[in-house]
């Protein structure tokens, strides 16, 4: 039997058990072994909340106009600073076509730029410019509200908790 989830007016989310079995969603987790309870429940949660976050405005997506591995490697050049190509090809494990046809992107929105790699005169260093540090500063704030939806829901406790398991999925990542 499959749990379902239905919100309330006042936002909270609630689980019920439907009265008959529904059949296994089609896609890839239907092809291989069946997802046991515990895990369909935490998947259902995971994406009704994922969405549910997209219909409050907190795209975070959107609110800096990167998608996906566009927005990794905004990241990586900015924490890290000028950085190779290959390096980043390495970082991200994306094949080097997909990581140029990204550069290419990046560069003609103005949030990074190529320059001479001074170790090696056949490849170019990668630099994020100041735009690329403001998109990623309105990540930053759609991560907030994100932060403050968290604080109106949890007590201090659960936060505490909450972010104990976030740090931990975090370093195993």
């Amino acid at each position: 039997m499959t749990t379902e989830f239905h919100s309330h007016p006042d936002g909270q989310l609630a689980a019920r058990e439907p009265s008959t079995p529904g059949p296994t969603p089609p896609g890839p987790t239907s092809a291989a072994a069946p997802i046991p309870e515990q895990d369909r429940v935490l998947l259902e949660l995971l994406v009704h909340m994922s969405l549910r976050l997209r219909l409050r405005g907190v795209d975070l997506e959107s609110s800096t106009g990167l998608v996906g591995r566009e927005l990794d490697l905004i990241a990586l050049l900015t924490a890290s600073g000028p950085t190779s190509v290959k390096s980043l090809v390495a970082d991200l494990g994306l094949p080097r076509s997909t990581m140029t046809a990204i550069v290419d992107r990046l560069q003609n929105r103005g949030l990074l730029e190529r320059h001479p790699n001074p170790q090696d005169r056949r490849s170019v260093m990668l630099e994020a410019t100041p735009a690329a540090a403001e998109a990623l500063s309105h990540y930053r704030e759609g991560m907030l509200s994100l932060v403050n939806h968290i604080k109106k829901a949890l007590t201090e406790v659960e936060r505490d908790e909450f972010t104990r398991l976030v740090a931990k999925m975090a370093d195993t990542f």
